[in-house]
């Protein structure tokens, strides 16, 4: 099975080594810091020596979850161990997400007692069946949503509360200093409103949780490797979780490759460009914003 999924994936193809844009929803094109065009071949040979690969996201983009399954299926190639470690997934599901990898839960059970994300099916269940079939451990490395709306509901102090278990669900060191990362968070305005400081300390929860599950993964597996996937914003600019990770283990040597749709600039080196397409509007410009109303958390 391992060796069919890994043929069939090779079989699509993936990003060609020329310059041309994208022209389907499906395609992308892969360039290195100094604009070099690569094919996934060539991608899986230039990673070979990175301890950390984190691949960023825009959710749900379909060629964006197709370079992330090629290059997991490329990357299982080589002799290093590699562990697949997910935003998608939180440390409170770990058992789970265990018990499904080794064959105790189907895939409707797992899904329903993981929370796993309303896509998927479609975007991450082949990465999790690659990482099934070539048995390597796949980290829910994210802090659980409900503590993170707590955080921003109560602020990081709410962490003291809770029992020990549940704090563990979150990074024990919260990076709330007044770095590049928190000038960028609160420069962003969320559906017309400026974040609050309660709203960063959540928002760094979830880097510093990523970045925490990672390092101690290999602190405990010396010589493995770790693919990430995660939504772009948390390695824009080198900041987010690749900073808290660095910050936590200074001599990991971190690739971080930035996806950016049709007319989008390009990221700056170190980062790589992975080029896709536009996705449609989600809403036209007269159209308002939708509402927004999580509720009353329950802390």
């Amino acid at each position: 099975m391992r060796l069919f999924l890994l043929l069939t994936l090779f079989l699509l193809g993936g990003c060609q080594t020329d310059a041309r844009p994208p022209t389907t929803l499906f395609d992308y094109r892969l360039y290195d810091p100094t604009g070099q065009a690569l094919s996934i071949a060539q991608t899986a040979r230039q990673l070979d020596t990175a301890d950390v690969i984190m691949v960023g996201e825009l959710h749900g983009h379909p060629g964006i979850h197709r370079f992330q399954a090629e290059l997991l299926a490329r990357l299982l190639r080589q002799p290093r161990p590699l562990a697949l470690a997910m935003e998608q997934f939180s440390r409170d599901h770990q058992a789970t997400l265990n018990a499904y990898l080794a064959g105790k839960l189907g895939e409707d059970a797992f899904i329903e007692q993981s929370h796993a994300w309303p896509g998927y099916r479609s975007d991450y269940r082949p990465l999790v069946e690659l990482a099934r079939q070539a048995q390597i451990p796949v980290l829910a490395a994210n802090a659980p949503r409900h503590l993170v709306r707590c955080i921003a509901s109560k602020g990081p102090a709410y962490l003291d509360q809770l029992p020990a278990e549940q704090r563990g669900w979150v990074a024990g060191q919260l990076t709330l200093s007044d770095d590049a990362y928190k000038t960028h968070f609160m420069a962003t305005r969320h559906h017309g409103q400026a974040p609050t400081e309660f709203q960063f300390a959540a928002q760094t929860g979830w880097d510093d949780t990523m970045a925490e599950s990672i390092n101690r993964y290999l602190q405990a597996h010396p010589g493995h490797r770790v693919m990430l996937t995660v939504g772009r914003f948390h390695i824009g600019d080198g900041l987010g979780t690749a900073r808290r990770l660095q910050q936590r283990a200074p001599g990991l040597k971190i690739v971080l490759i930035y996806p950016v749709t049709t007319g989008e600039t390009p990221p700056r080196a170190p980062l790589w460009s992975l080029k896709v397409g536009s996705l449609p509007a989600a809403r036209l410009d007269k159209e308002p914003l939708p509402s927004f109303r999580l509720g009353t958390p329950d802390c």
